[in-house]
């Protein structure tokens, strides 16, 4: 062997040496350990109810609030309540804000100041009238009548459909005053029923062949007379207003009356005010037996006398009449029946 082809051989058995020292140090190196895995835990299962679940709700908006007015700001309190003007510190108020700002209500609560009973009525509303005494549809009274000397019959019926009413009169003299005094005196009276009691509207008197009537207007307050004689006459009357014969059931359906009481009355020829007072509570007897009646008379007016006698236990009803005509003639009615 050369000494040029022994070179490299030297050279590879010393790259040898080299790689195999290396190795052998790697294998000192630390090699990655696995670790063993822990016991896996038991696994225990167990059967559980579905939870129930809510059908979804459809989506609703919710409502907007509506936008609160501003607070006002209220004027400063004074030291004597008395001395305030409530009508000026609300005008006040109203000054310092805009209407559209202004809150809807105002609670302001200032001692010494109680606030109104509720059960008061408003201003300017009437108080409504006490409910009316009841009466039969019908009725039928029956009366002797006696005139100075003379002597008659007179009937009284009362006729109730609904809110309307008729009245009629029907008087004829009978024994020996029939040949001195002939023919019927017959009085009419129609109208309706109100809350407050019977408001006339047409009003008929016929004394033989002369007839007369009267036609009342309670809108316009006025009554026009047509006479059997001469042209119409009006009247002007405040209020309300009775005629001769509604007087009678309108006491009857008012009864008792509270002290005094003041009607407007047309009499068939003209219209009067008068007032009635009651006087006191009586037993009188007639044909029916002894009733207990309610005396009322008219107070002194210049136009005579008149009193009536209402029958507490029969519906207020007029059973005597006492009362003077034109020529201070006195008139008595007495009650002979009532039907029903």
């Amino acid at each position: 062997m050369t000494g040029r082809s022994a070179r490299p051989w030297w050279l590879a058995l010393a790259g040898s040496l080299l790689l195999h020292s290396v190795l052998l140090e790697g294998l000192s190196w630390p090699l990655p350990q696995w670790q063993a895995q822990p016991e896996s835990l038991p696994i225990e299962a167990r059967l559980m109810p579905a939870p129930l679940v809510a059908a979804p709700r459809p989506s609703v908006k919710p409502p907007v609030p509506p936008s609160r007015p501003k607070p006002v700001p209220l004027p400063e309190p004074v030291e004597n309540v008395a001395e305030a003007a409530i009508p000026e510190v609300a005008a006040d108020v109203a000054m310092a804000a805009p209407p559209d700002e202004l809150p809807v209500e105002l609670p302001v609560e200032m001692p010494g100041l109680e606030p109104e009973p509720e059960s008061l009525p408003a201003a300017g509303v009437e108080p409504a009238a006490p409910p009316l005494n009841p009466l039969p549809p019908r009725l039928d009274l029956h009366f002797q009548v006696r005139y100075g000397l003379a002597r008659g019959e007179q009937t009284l019926v009362w006729i109730n459909e609904g809110d309307r009413y008729t009245i009629t009169s029907v008087a004829g003299a009978t024994g020996l005053a029939g040949v001195f005094y002939r023919g019927r005196f017959v009085q009419t009276s129609r109208g309706r029923i109100a809350p407050s009691g019977l408001v006339p509207e047409e009003f008929w008197d016929q004394r033989g062949d002369k007839r007369s009537s009267a036609r009342f207007d309670a809108a316009k307050g006025t009554l026009t007379l047509n006479p059997a004689k001469g042209a119409p006459r009006h009247f002007a009357y405040p209020g309300a207003v009775q005629d001769a014969l509604s007087l009678f059931f309108q006491l009857a359906l008012t009864a008792p009356p509270d002290g005094q009481l003041t009607y407007t009355v047309f009499n068939g020829k003209k219209l009067r005010d008068y007032t009635y007072e009651v006087r006191d509570e009586a037993s009188l007897e007639t044909a029916l037996g002894s009733l207990r009646t309610l005396h009322l008379a008219r107070m002194a007016d210049g136009d005579g006398r008149f009193e009536v006698w209402l029958a507490i236990d029969r519906h207020y009803l007029p059973v005597r009449v006492l009362h003077s005509d034109d020529r201070n003639n006195e008139v008595e009615l007495v009650l002979l029946s009532i039907s029903p």
